[in-house]
């Protein structure tokens, strides 16, 4: 899917990093007002695992990305699209924006609404998963804690994206 040899995301390895991913995981960062130490306090990471995550030499998997996503205070489907795995090009290359969709009726309505709402505004990104039986399910769970959630829904959400890429972002 990507033209890159280190994709943001590899489904194989079932990680993320690469260049990227750290260009843009730095730019949220700076944007959330953190530093290096602020940002690995906050993620639950050593100092040297998060400058190492920040350069791209350090490929991370879904439990650290869940910790990462937390601490910019990011819900899982934008901190995919604001790190870089959801990328414009991955889109442009052909993930349809509305992957996470049962085909059939469900994803029909959704592109419906979508096209009826004012184009200046954003889609609404909860009520988009919410359509989503999985996803409505795990948010409503009362056995997972918030982080627990998150892992779940990142993982399914990077698994849904790479079934319609052929395994990269």
């Amino acid at each position: 899917m990507t033209l890159e040899q280190d994709p943001a995301w590899d489904g194989r390895s079932g990680t993320a990093g690469g260049k990227r991913f750290a260009i843009a995981l730095r730019a949220v960062v700076a944007e959330r007002g953190l530093d290096g130490v602020a940002f690995a306090e906050a993620a639950e990471l050593e100092p040297a695992e998060a400058e190492a995550i920040l350069a791209g030499e350090r490929r991370i998997g879904v439990a650290e990305l869940a910790r990462i996503a937390q601490a910019v205070k990011l819900r899982a489907f934008e901190f995919l699209q604001r790190a870089g795995l959801l990328s414009l090009e991955v889109y442009a290359f052909g993930l349809d924006p509305l992957y996470f969709l049962p085909d059939g009726q469900t994803r029909k309505d959704a592109r419906i609404y979508m096209r009826e709402i004012n184009p200046r505004h954003a889609v609404p990104e909860r009520d988009m998963l919410m359509r989503n039986p999985t996803l409505a399910a795990l948010l409503s769970d009362a056995v997972l804690d918030e982080r627990g959630k998150l892992e779940v829904e990142l993982a399914y959400l990077l698994r849904a994206a790479i079934q319609s890429t052929g395994g990269t972002l």
